[in-house]
């Protein structure tokens, strides 16, 4: 840790002398050895015309009114006067012309205990007496310039024995890089195997040497695919407090790192498939186009669904995945996208309520992987198989790069569009019917036909007939019963008790649900199929039998897009 100040302070008196550059220092405040807060000072020259807007955090990934985490913000310059204005988010900084600025702040925690499992990401700032985890759009205070605009970072010191790591310990920083960083420390395990570092704390199933050594060759296969050298990339894992035998995982991408939360029990393919994700919006955006500033969601289709289409590409061709499941994740996605309640909703409305209502918020992982297979199929028809989507998603990243300095790559869409047409698909109509309408993306019934056939098919949508939520805080005794439900027509009552009930059991209406009643009489068994009145369309992969090696070869091949 003292190496890393002491870096990191060569670093900012090389750069303190670039002109337009804006310093900032990040010092943990300890009392009786118990952190406090995290103290921030910003430094810049103020504006020619002797005004400079300085914005505090106020939303993002879902989590609003950031700013009552900053308290004592202070503010000193020559002449300076300090207009609040009516917004909690917005300080208007009156000073001489070009005078340096220095403001301070202090970010605290807003909420007691640790992050918990709450049905969402913890990206507020988090700084308990024993350790911190601090993202830059949720913490940093910053002036309303071009993200292009140049910083440097400096920390201070650390308690002793504290560990610290942050994807701002290197030069060449900006604006951008600021806030799409993350930085521990406290009571965490820094790890390093090459250009990979890892920052965790808590205990796990797996130990942190797995963690690393499940990550190394993900990794390894993005870069693979990219064309790309290894760069340092810094993984962040936070425990999440939950109820005994509760399961939860997720994170967040950020340009050279990922931040990433779980509850302890975490699923292992769960576990593979959310690291490669985070670490492929490395790439997807970032190095391939460029997301609306003020509404990114608006293209959540493309950022999470596209990523999630090369996650499990990616896993498969690296043999990180199996061709089974590949098979099962592509009917899950497909299943939950049939019976989304937000199925058809247009782009617009998605974007709207993403972060309100969950079927919202599910909706753009399911619709942009299903259409980025819908149009990898397209390019593969029009070029009679030479061709696929990684041929229009290398373009794209071409065309990001070829930008100017200082100039913004193209528009994400955009830029997906001319990529495409680049190998003679067009696919803006696509986007207009399936994406900004919201019409159901439907895939051929070849499109993975080295594998098996994709079916259609009628599907009654999954109804257990009676509240089972209630039942179990009942002691089992059956509760809410719907008269006109498929349980009631099998005689199932209120005031039943069910020996066993699993609700982490059924979501097929096609499979039956089979409950052993205890009565005075004896145990009566009951057992029905769970199908509603609605039905949908479903599309499934039906595996056709992979008996020899070459038939589950070239299944491989065409899931993983090498054949």
């Amino acid at each position: 840790m003292r190496t890393f100040v002491a870096i990191v302070t060569a670093l900012w008196a090389a750069a303190a002398a670039a002109a337009g550059d804006i310093r900032y220092t990040l010092t943990p405040e300890v009392e009786h050895g118990a952190l406090r807060a995290i103290a921030i000072e910003m430094v810049l020259a103020g504006e020619a015309d002797g005004e400079t807007e300085i914005e505090l955090p106020d939303s993002w990934g879902g989590k609003t009114e950031l700013w009552r985490a900053i308290s004592e913000f202070r503010v000193s310059g020559k002449g300076l006067k300090l207009d609040a204005g009516g917004s909690p988010t917005l300080k208007v900084l009156r000073h001489a012309p070009g005078a340096t600025l220095t403001v301070r702040y202090r970010v605290t925690q807003i909420w007691p205990g640790d992050p918990a499992m709450s049905g969402s990401n913890e990206y507020r700032p988090i700084i308990r007496p024993g350790y911190f985890h601090v993202i830059g759009w949720t913490t940093m205070a910053r002036p309303r310039w071009s993200l292009a605009t140049p910083v440097t970072v400096s920390f201070g010191r650390l308690p002793e024995g504290w560990q610290f790591a942050s994807d701002l310990e290197h030069g060449s920083l900006t604006l951008a890089s600021l806030l799409e960083s993350v930085t521990v420390g406290g009571d965490f395990r820094v790890l390093k195997a090459g250009a990979l570092r890892l920052a965790i704390r808590g205990t796990w199933t797996f130990s942190d040497d797995d963690f690393i050594k499940r990550l190394q060759p993900i990794i390894a296969s993005h870069q693979k695919f990219w064309g790309d050298a290894p760069e340092p990339f810094l993984a962040t894992v936070l425990p999440l407090v939950s109820e005994s035998g509760a399961m939860s995982l997720g994170g967040t991408g950020l340009g050279d790192a990922f931040a990433f939360f779980a509850t302890p029990t975490i699923d292992d393919g769960q576990l593979t498939r959310i690291l490669a994700h985070e670490h492929l919006h490395s790439w997807i955006p970032r190095k391939v186009g460029r997301m609306p500033l003020e509404n990114d969601s608006v293209e959540y289709w493309f950022s999470e669904g596209f990523t999630d289409f090369y996650t499990y590409r990616l896993l498969m061709r690296e043999g990180l995945w199996s061709v089974e499941q590949t098979a099962q994740t592509l009917n899950r996605v497909m299943w939950n996208y049939a019976f989304s309640a937000a199925r058809n909703a247009p782009n617009a409305k998605v974007a709207a309520e993403f972060w309100r209502d969950r079927a919202m918020n599910d909706l753009p992982y399911q619709r942009g992987m299903l259409f980025a297979t819908l149009i990898d199929d397209k390019v593969r028809r029009a070029s009679n198989g030479a061709r696929d989507l990684d041929d229009v998603m290398h373009g794209m990243k071409r065309a990001a790069a070829a930008v100017g300095p200082g100039a913004l790559p193209p528009p994400v869409r955009e830029n997906l569009i001319v990529s495409a047409k680049a190998q003679s698909v067009d696919i803006a109509g696509d986007i207009a019917r399936n994406i900004e309408k919201g019409e159901t993306v439907a895939l051929p019934a070849d499109v993975w036909s080295p594998c098996g056939k994709l079916e259609t098919s009628a599907v009654a949508e999954f109804d257990r007939g009676f509240d089972g939520m209630k039942t179990i805080a009942n002691g089992n005794v059956v509760t809410g019963v719907d008269p006109k439900g498929p349980a009631y027509a099998a005689g199932l009552r209120d005031g039943m008790r069910i020996r066993r009930l699993d609700l982490s059991e059924g979501g097929d209406s096609r499979k039956p649900l089979t409950y052993k009643i205890l009565g005075d009489g004896g145990t009566l068994e009951i057992t029905y199929l769970p199908a509603g009145k609605r039905k949908v369309t479903l599309q499934e992969l039906k595996l056709k039998p992979l008996t020899d090696e070459a038939a589950r070869k070239a299944c491989a091949a065409r899931l993983s897009g090498t054949g």
